[in-house]
């Protein structure tokens, strides 16, 4: 009895061990961490547009500033020594907002908070982003994003953009906010080529 209890716990170790602490350490602070953006591009802008990045929608569950982690299918958890700097949508919208001013695509490109009169938005629907635990770990980011006219209401082009980053090596909260960072960066170099296509 007492060997099969020491071999639960063991494996019990290994799990929580590959999928990073989510047990907080007593006294320490969670590490805050915030999604970068695109660097400058100094090119004339390609279309001569008004655009604004609405502020994310997304799931309870990531509308947050804490880190999920999916161990197993169907549920969800978190990082007890990482958080976001912000709740999610807020980063997101803002390294959207960030990486297309510095390409100059548009003319410009502002939030929706801002006051400007756009000629197009971007509504964002955050569908997936986290850890994936159930195979091998992985940085898991899916958007929906509609581009909409604002003249007309009438919705211009929608897309799903997905990206997926395997974790190398241990397991640590720089490890997983860097490969988080890395599948939102993905996404939005693919949505910058989209909507060179579909202004």
């Amino acid at each position: 009895m007492t060997q099969r209890l020491y071999r639960v716990l063991f494996i019990l170790c290994l799990l929580l061990t590959a999928c990073g602490p989510l047990i907080p350490t007593p006294g320490e602070a969670p590490k805050r961490y915030t999604l970068s953006h695109l660097e400058e591009n100094n090119r004339a802008p390609v279309i001569p547009r008004q655009l604004i990045i609405e502020v994310p929608t997304a799931a309870v569950s990531l509308d947050s500033v804490r880190v999920a982690v999916v161990p197993a299918p169907q549920q969800i958890n978190y990082y007890a020594d990482m958080e976001w700097s912000d709740r999610l949508p807020a980063l997101v919208q803002e390294s959207i907002v960030y990486s297309l001013q510095n390409q100059h695509l548009f003319r410009s490109v502002t939030r929706s908070s801002d006051g400007v009169i756009p000629d197009q938005s971007l509504k964002i629907d955050i569908r997936k982003f986290y850890i994936d635990q159930t195979g091998i770990p992985t940085a898991q980011a899916e958007y929906f994003i509609r581009l909409m006219d604002v003249g007309t209401r009438h919705e211009v082009a929608s897309k799903t953009f997905t990206a997926s980053i395997p974790l190398r090596g241990e397991v640590t909260s720089e490890l997983i906010a860097a490969a988080l960072d890395r599948a939102n960066r993905q996404i939005i170099e693919d949505l910058q080529g989209w909507l060179s296509r579909h202004h």
